[in-house]
């Protein structure tokens, strides 16, 4: 399978650009979503483990990834990666008047491990091709006309 993309024209930002110029970026565009409970059945399809057994484990996963987070700690997870909470702050001139109340909102941040990173050092590309109606009456209307 290919990363499906399209085209998208933006102001070029580069250093030496005329002012007003515009580049062609190609744009990654997901095709669907895998919802969760399709992600288990697959899981357990390649297992002895259940649907609800994955999804058991999967909650596990969660929870204790939660707990250890909140602690600060790295969370390894295998091949797949390892997650870590970042936080920001605004500054202070002095360091007595830092407060905990300075730190902005915290995101978590994900690092691939092995297995992820081969997979996107080599991705496939195919740009979609918008749909265009053929055979069109052109009367406009994309509805269809009832006599």
């Amino acid at each position: 399978m290919a990363l499906k993309y399209h085209l998208v024209q933006r102001l070029d930002k580069s250093k030496d650009a005329a002012a007003g110029s515009k580049l062609y970026y190609g744009q990654i565009r997901a095709q669907q979503k895998l919802e969760f409970n399709k992600l288990c059945e697959i899981i357990a399809s390649y297992s002895t483990a259940s649907r609800g057994d994955v999804m058991l484990v999967i909650d596990g996963l969660l929870y204790v990834m939660r707990q250890h987070l909140e602690n600060g700690e790295v969370v390894q997870v295998g091949d797949f990666g390892n997650f870590r909470m970042l936080a920001g702050s605004k500054g202070t001139a002095v360091a007595d008047d830092f407060t905990t109340s300075l730190f902005k909102k915290g995101r978590i941040v994900f690092t691939p491990g092995p297995m992820l990173k081969e997979v996107t050092a080599k991705p496939k590309f195919e740009k979609i091709v918008p749909i265009t109606s053929s055979g069109n009456s052109g009367s406009g209307s994309d509805r269809p006309e009832i006599e």
